[in-house]
């Protein structure tokens, strides 16, 4: 058996001291390292010992008789948090640890729904509980209000080493509504170990059930009892027989520029010198321990590695099997401008930006050529703070940003078709789509209804890659098209004049033209925020919050004469409001801050006037299409091209 978990937490919950403790008992290290020491396995960046802070996911492995474990320790800080969600898509157990003072936290609760979205079962461990202030008991009811009934306590829960362990009566019983077969043993008096572990097991890794512990990740106290029940409990099935599928979650460079490629194999094998993608071999395939590695020639389902020689891999892949890969839920609401020195070329720091992007694809990098300028999307400030660091030590390029600016979407509130023809001399291709609004935060998708009588399926595949492989803008500003079904109603092509770059002019202009005539709606991001301020200034900061139109939930009382109050804020009105609310409690006010979603624009007419986005001058993304009469090719504008079309509506 092979099972791949995932440390998670918000930051400064004790995640890495966890993952130490766990990977120095399985003899992983042959000592215990700190973060506060910077000698920590998982955190061996150089910036991350000097900042104290997890930025970039890393892994162990580690056996167990004939069972094989994969560790990957995450980022916990929000700016890193989209490096978190690219490892969800590939663990099978996600280990949640919450402080023991601090309770949940603005970034622990978005963890927990990430883990709800992605389907993956969960331990928890309450940490810190040899810290006076510390209350497990407290901290689990909380997690049971908050999150979830079906987080049990399991403490008082042994088990040794696969034998027979010692279950409460709390926890049989709640196994045991789940499934009739045990309620009626327990209630007969005959329910036995071996028939009551595979149910538990089970339950678990459905979701129906979430073991909670708790401890001290520093002492050590608690871990052995969380690692027998961990091993116990989890389960997992590989085929090895079947064809190679992978997922890749990651894209690193080392320090000499090797390009490595992180995969989960799913099912199959893997092996060196192996034809993975069109014209790639796999040159070396790494398994890691922390920044220590050893070579293996064969892996297969269920391993956590890292290759080489793949170049045109990206992170969110899908290897072999569906080629498609998952939308990220977390995504940046900040774009910054790159600011470096005149002497240095447009082109080496676009290159080194462009190995950041393939690392990080969150970031999105732009290049606009019009007024050369190179700009990056970020989830915060301190996150730029790194990238400066990373840029000098990693390329030697001195490098700034100026004041990051919120990043706006656009999406569609009603149904409008879009025509694209493009038909310069000796080319061909025209397009009719409909673009319909999309659920919020899915991003784009695309079906056809386009009968293959009219179109080949080959140029309908091709019309579905050009609607994908670029970011679409929108008219309002021009900022990113998101939230939309787009549908291929009809389409033609030349049996002697059309080329696959026809279509991708075609439907660029199909869409475009779309835009320009339905009724478009300008989205912005929105912090979800947990602020804990003594009660004194409870009142006032509700007034804040709705005076930065955001929306508090109910504040909850805390211990030591505190209210918590969490809810949902613009980030445009909500960004700075961190350094406000520490000036007004005289830093006795603790805030947190994690992307939430993208919502309607509570200004859109103030924040269009301001982008003054000219939709019909952007040459860039034309709405016009090109026709051709008589030999010679001619332009028609948005309003007037239906006239021209070809295709049936």
């Amino acid at each position: 058996m092979k099972v791949t978990f995932g440390i998670l937490a918000h930051v400064d919950a004790g995640k890495t001291t966890f993952s130490e403790q766990i990977l120095y008992k399985e003899h992983v290290i042959r000592t215990l390292g700190r973060v506060d020491e910077k000698n920590s396995c998982m955190d061996h960046n150089d910036i991350e010992r000097a900042r104290g802070i997890t930025i970039f996911s890393d892994m162990a492995s580690f056996s167990r008789g004939d069972h094989t474990y994969y560790l990957i320790d995450t980022p916990g800080h929000t700016d890193f948090s989209a490096e978190m969600e690219r490892v969800l898509e590939v663990i099978d157990y996600g280990v949640l640890v919450i402080s023991g003072t601090e309770g949940i936290q603005g970034h622990t609760e978005n963890i927990w729904n990430l883990l709800e979205h992605y389907k993956i079962p969960v331990f928890l461990f309450i940490n810190k509980t040899d810290i006076p202030l510390a209350s497990s008991e407290r901290i689990l009811a909380e997690v049971q209000e908050r999150f979830s009934n079906d987080i049990l306590d399991f403490n008082n829960i042994s088990f040794e080493n696969g034998k027979e362990g010692t279950f409460t009566e709390d926890l049989i019983n709640n196994v045991s509504e789940r499934d009739e077969s045990l309620l009626d043993q327990w209630l007969e008096g005959t329910l036995i170990y071996d028939a009551f572990k595979p149910a538990l097991v089970h339950q678990i890794k459905k979701r129906r059930i979430f073991p909670c512990f708790s401890g001290s990740a520093l002492s050590g106290n608690g871990i052995d009892q969380f690692l027998h029940a961990f091993y116990c409990l989890t389960e997992t099935f590989y085929q090895n027989e079947a064809s190679f599928e992978g997922k890749v979650f990651k894209i690193r460079y080392d320090d000499q520029r090797e390009r490595m490629t992180y995969i989960k194999v799913l099912s199959g094998k893997l092996r060196v010198r192996e034809p993975l993608t069109e014209g790639e071999k796999i040159h070396q395939i790494r398994i890691f321990q922390g920044e220590r590695f050893h070579t293996v020639s064969e892996v297969s389902a269920g391993d956590v590695v890292a290759v080489t020689g793949l170049k045109s891999s990206k992170a969110g892949q899908r290897l072999g099997g569906r080629s498609e890969g998952t939308v990220p839920t977390l995504q940046p609401a900040l774009q910054a401008r790159v600011i470096y020195p005149p002497d240095i070329p447009d082109r080496t720091v676009l290159q080194a930006f462009s190995f950041l992007g393939e690392e990080d694809p969150a970031l999105s990098v732009t290049w606009e050529e019009t007024l050369r300028q190179l700009k990056v999307n970020i989830m915060g400030k301190i996150q730029l703070e790194v990238l400066e660091q990373t840029v000098l030590r990693r390329f030697q390029i001195p490098v700034s940003f100026d004041q990051p600016k919120v990043v706006y979407k656009e999406t569609v509130i009603e149904p409008a078709m879009g025509y694209g023809h493009f038909e310069p001399l000796r080319h061909y291709a025209e397009v009719a789509l409909r673009i319909e609004p999309g659920a919020r935060g899915e991003g784009i998708s695309f079906d056809s209804l386009c009968h293959v009588d009219r179109l080949g399926i080959n140029y309908q595949n091709l019309v579905r890659t050009h609607v994908f492989e670029t970011i679409h803008k929108g008219v309002l500003t021009g900022s990113e098209l998101t939230d939309v079904k787009i549908i291929l109603i009809d389409g033609l092509s030349h049996i002697k004049h059309t080329e696959g770059g026809d279509f991708r002019q075609a439907v660029y202009r199909a869409i475009r033209q779309g835009l320009m005539k339905a009724k478009s709606l300008l989205l912005e991001p929105y912090y979800s925020f947990s602020i804990s301020v003594p009660d004194s200034l409870t009142g006032r900061v509700l007034n804040d919050i709705a005076k930065y139109y955001g929306h508090a939930d109910t504040p909850v009382q805390a211990e030591n004469r505190r209210t918590v109050i969490a809810g949902l804020a613009p980030v445009a009105s909500f960004i700075n409001y961190g350094e406000e609310l520490m000036i007004l409690s005289g830093g006795k006010g603790r805030i947190s801050l994690s992307f939430s979603h993208y919502g309607i624009c509570h200004n859109e007419d103030e924040v269009i006037a301001l982008h003054q986005y000219d939709a019909d001058g952007d040459t860039v993304n034309p709405s016009c299409s090109v026709f051709c009469q008589k030999g010679t090719s001619f332009v028609v504008n948005w309003d007037r091209a239906e006239e021209y079309m070809h295709t049936r509506s």
